[in-house]
This record gives structure tokens, C-alpha cells and sequence, in this order.
């Protein structure tokens, strides 16, 4: 091998340690000796991992999106508790990223918290499912370890722990498959985000249009049944694609110099076992969990602190998707051309909403930009920060829209009308604007500007929002409740929408969102990029 390979490769670049493991490849430097296609690895790996994150997302969302009315009709629960639960388990879901980065960062390393991680989510999905085909307590006449109930929570939660890990490790460990030295990668990495974010929304298409058909017409356990078997050929694709992977190794063990490098088959450089010393367990793992204390690291998570908590105020906004959006669209005529449309159904409307706005970004948005003159960094494109911005402006107007219709409807209801459904179409493309604008630019921004040995536990921040802005919204519910509700009136959202004024609520919403959009700019405008620090993390 020559010194331009050893230069291109990052052969000989410092080594860095990061946490206790397995003998895996160092870095995206060195590769599994026995692939010696590197064009092998720097496509088809990013592939992988994005067929895989279609599979996962189709198993979660096959469990998530009709869970409410397992728990309701088959589990006899209350209308009230079921609610309780999912929330209580959506949060959950959304909060176990938090551990799994730390995990991830810190001792195992994304690939190896990525296999724990989908033996704990297939164990939870073969319970869930088990779960359809038990006896449940009520027929038992009283609780049991064996009930419906108790295998399918205990299934439930594993699953959130399994797809927290996961989701924490699953975008940092593609974007590690990309050579940052390589042009050619650097551009497919940035289109990689993208193509992950749309991977995401190919879930709820699926289960929303062909799942949940099955659970509630055929049978829960063949729904179930279904998206556990995503998760099971996820899982075995993933394992059988692991000779292509790039796998840096975790800290805990360093080079003793950099003469143990050799060469294999002439093509791959690895790292020999007697070359290797092992770091104390007081210098290993918890010298990088504890990394954040270093003054530089410090300073870059508390610069995103800010642009992080304006993303909790969008989240919020963003579930009304599933809460008060379909109330909306209950209290009006659900026929669009002759077609029933239930209102729950307008999310998967929403999903193929983001994925023409990413259309319409690419090759419209964008050539229209630069054709009116505006001028912009990084490829001619508007940088993360100015699309986040555009996001969170998107979603004032979507709340605007919102409170315009329900004005509509109330109007018509007066006169004793129906209004169709259809007048919803509006909201949700503006809603599926921001989702597109605020969260694909979060997921590039949080990655690219976190501390080299925290990239997944900063990425898991940008899921975090979303636990966080469903908590966000319910406060926000009981805040209404409490100020609007009286003894003389219902309140904004009532149980009979034609009684309240759910309109004023989308207002209130969408003079929030307004409010976050100025402070976001004032924080983004003064941001200072980890790349402008003087003193840069080694």
C-alpha cells in the first residue's frame, strides 16, 4: 500500500480511544480484513442500514399505530387508561435513546448497543404478539402473570427499551459508513440524512394503509405477527451485512504505537492483538462518560442548548397530528369525492405530504432560491440552521391554518352544515413541511456539531424533543382545561367540538410557534459552529 492510500484512508491518523469492547476496525479507517472492496463498503453499507430502518420502522409503527384500540377492545381497558398507557409507553419509547447513547458513546459502540438492542426488541415483539392469542384477565376472572395484559406490557416496554437502543445507534453508525476525507462521500452523506428521514416515514405508510387493516378486519396476532417478522428478517439482514460494515472501535483499548499496523491481503490495514494494551477501568469507559465536563465539550452542548429547546415547542405543535387534528376531522363530513375517509387516516395524507416537500425542496425550492438571487453556504443550498428556522415558521402557519379551518367549521355547524374533511388537506401539508424542514436539518445539525465522543448521545437529543413535546402538549391540554373550563362553559376543547373553541386553541398554538420561531432566530443568528472554535477536540 502506498502513502497516498495510508493519506486517503486515514491510516495513519491519530488513533483515539473509546470505550471497552470487542476487537473491531478502528475508526472509519480501517476496515473488516476480509472485504477488500472499499467501494463495496462505502455504498452498500448506508444501503443496508436504510433497508433496515424501513423494516424497524414498519414493526414500531405496526404496534403503535392502532395500540389504543388493542388496549380498548381486546384488553378491556377504559377509554381513559388506554390513553394514559400509550402516552406513558410513547414516552417511554422516545426516552430510551437517551440511555442507549450513552451506552453506545461510551462502552459498547453503535454496532455492538445495535444487536443488544434488536435481541431485547424481537423478544418484546414476540411477546406483543403472544399477547393476541392469551386469555385476558377479565376472562380469567382476575389478574395473572399469565394474562393478555401482563405479557403484553411486559413485551410492550421491552420493545421501547429495545427501539431506544436502536434509534440512538442506527443513524450515528450509517453516517459512520461515509469517508468525511472522500468528496464523493461527503455529498452521499448529506443526501444519506434525507434518505434516512424518508425511511422513517415509510413505517407508518405501511401499517397505517395494510397493518391495521389486518388487526382489525382479519387478526391482531397476524398484524402483530406481521411486524414482528419486519423486525426478525431487520435483524438477520443486519447481521449478514456485517462484513461490510465500517466498525469504530469503542474506547478502552488503544494502539501501543503505531508500528503494530499491519497490512491483510495487501488491502486492509487492522490492528494486531499484541498491539493492544488495555486501558484501567478508571482511564476507559468513565473517562469518556465523563467527558462532558472538559471545558470544550461543555461549551458545544451548551451552545445547543438552546437551538435543542426551541425543537421541544415544535414537537408540541407537531402532535396534534394525532390528538386534536383528528377531533377536528371527526366533528366533519368524512367523505372526499364519494370516498370514507376516516380522520385518522389523514396522517398517512401527512406522510405522503413529507415526501413531496422533499421532492419540492430539491427541485423546486432550492433552483427557485437561486434563481431569485439568494445566495446560501454549503453547495449554494440554505445551511441547517436557516432550514430549521424555515421549519419552525412552517408550523405557525400550520397552527394558523389549523384555527382558520375550525373557524370555517364552526361557521358552517351554526347553520347546521358539514364541511368535508378535504378542508384538513391544507394543514397537514403545512404540518408535513415543518416535519420535513425542522427534523431531516435537526438530525444533520445535531450530528455534525456534537462532540466527537458523543455523537449518538446528541443525536438521541433530537428524538428526545418529541417525548418531550408530547409531555409539552399534554400540560399544555390541562393549562386550557383549567382557565376554560367552568362551571358555565366546557372549555376550548370540549367533548361536543360545536360547543367549544378548539379554534382559540390553534391560535394560542400558533402565536407559541410564532413566539419559538423569533427566539430560535435570535439564538441561531449568534450560534458559533464547533468548526469556529479555536481549540478543536482531539
Amino acid at each position: 500500500m502506498d502513502a497516498g492510500d495510508d493519506t486517503e484512508r486515514g491510516v495513519r491518523a491519530p488513533l483515539r480511544p473509546k470505550g471497552h469492547g470487542p476487537e473491531t476496525p478502528l475508526d472509519d479507517s480501517l476496515q473488516v480484513p476480509l472485504l477488500n472492496d472499499k467501494e463495496c463498503t462505502g455504498n452498500k453499507a448506508p444501503a443496508v442500514v436504510l433497508g433496515f430502518e424501513c423494516l424497524e420502522s414498519t414493526a414500531f409503527n405496526g404496534i403503535s399505530t392502532n395500540l389504543v384500540m388493542y388496549l380498548e377492545t381486546v384488553l378491556h381497558g377504559s377509554n381513559l387508561a388506554s390513553a394514559s398507557n400509550v402516552t406513558m409507553w410513547f414516552g417511554t419509547s422516545y426516552l430510551t435513546p437517551i440511555f442507549g447513547a450513552i451506552i453506545a458513546d461510551a462502552f459498547w459502540g453503535n454496532y455492538n448497543t445495535i444487536l443488544v438492542s434488536l435481541t431485547i426488541y424481537l423478544l418484546g415483539m414476540i411477546l406483543v404478539t403472544f399477547s393476541a392469542f392469551l386469555p385476558t384477565a377479565t376472562v380469567l376472572a382476575g389478574s395473572s402473570m399469565f394474562s393478555a395484559q401482563t405479557v403484553a406490557f411486559v413485551g410492550l416496554y421491552l420493545v421501547a427499551i429495545g427501539s431506544g437502543g436502536v434509534r440512538s445507534s442506527l443513524l450515528p453508525f450509517g453516517a459512520e459508513q461515509f469517508d468525511d476525507d472522500n468528496a464523493v462521500d461527503r455529498e452521499s452523506k448529506m443526501s444519506f440524512f434525507s434518505w434516512f428521514y424518508l425511511c422513517v416515514d415509510f413505517g407508518p405508510i405501511v401499517s397505517g394503509l395494510f397493518i391495521v387493516w389486518i388487526q382489525q378486519k382479519v387478526s391482531w396476532g397476524l398484524g402483530f405477527g406481521i411486524a414482528t417478522a419486519c423486525i426478525a428478517l431487520g435483524f438477520g439482514a443486519f447481521v449478514l451485512a456485517t462484513p461490510m460494515y465500517k466498525r469504530p472501535m469503542p474506547a478502552g483499548k488503544v494502539p501501543a504505537d503505531a508500528g503494530t499496523l499491519y497490512e491483510v491481503s495487501d488491502k486492509a490495514d487492522t490492528i494486531s492483538e499484541p498491539g493492544l494494551k488495555e486501558i484501567s477501568e478508571e482511564e476507559g469507559p468513565w473517562r469518556n462518560l465523563c467527558a462532558v465536563m472538559r471545558g470544550e465539550e461543555l461549551k458545544i452542548l451548551l451552545r445547543l442548548l438552546p437551538i435543542w429547546a426551541t425543537s421541544v415547542i415544535v414537537s408540541s405543535a407537531y402532535t396534534q397530528m394525532n390528538t386534536t387534528f383528528i377531533q377536528q376531522g371527526n366533528a366533519m363530513n368524512t367523505l372526499i369525492l364519494s370516498v370514507q375517509v376516516p380522520a385518522a387516516s389523514m396522517g398517512s395524507f401527512e406522510v405522503v405530504c413529507v415526501l413531496t416537500w422533499v421532492l419540492l425542496y430539491s427541485k423546486v425550492i432550492v433552483p427557485a432560491l437561486k434563481g431569485c438571487g439568494f445566495s446560501f453556504g454549503v453547495n449554494g443550498e440554505p445551511s441547517q440552521l436557516q432550514r430549521m428556522g424555515a421549519g419552525r415558521l412552517l408550523m405557525a402557519v400550520a397552527m394558523a391554518v389549523s384555527a382558520l379551518v375550525e373557524m370555517k367549521r364552526l361557521d358552517s355547524a351554526a347553520r347546521g352544515e358539514e364541511i368535508t374533511i378535504a378542508w384538513q388537506i391544507p394543514q397537514y401539508f403545512f404540518l408535513a413541511g415543518a416535519e420535513v424542514f425542522c427534523y431531516i436539518a435537526q438530525l444533520e445539525f445535531f450530528y455534525a456539531e456534537a462532540p466527537d465522543t458523543m455523537k449518538s448521545m446528541c443525536t438521541s437529543l433530537a428524538l428526545l424533543t418529541i417525548a418531550l413535546g408530547s409531555y409539552l402538549s399534554s400540560f399544555i391540554y390541562a393549562i386550557v382545561a383549567a382557565f376554560t373550563a367552568t362551571a358555565g362553559s366546557p372549555g376550548w376543547i370540549s367533548d361536543n367540538l360545536n360547543e367549544g373553541h378548539l379554534d382559540y386553541f390553534f391560535w394560542a398554538m400558533a402565536a407559541m410557534c410564532t413566539l419559538n420561531f423569533f427566539l430560535y432566530s435570535v439564538f441561531a443568528k449568534n450560534y458559533k459552529f464547533k468548526s469556529q472554535d479555536t481549540v478543536l477536540m482531539t
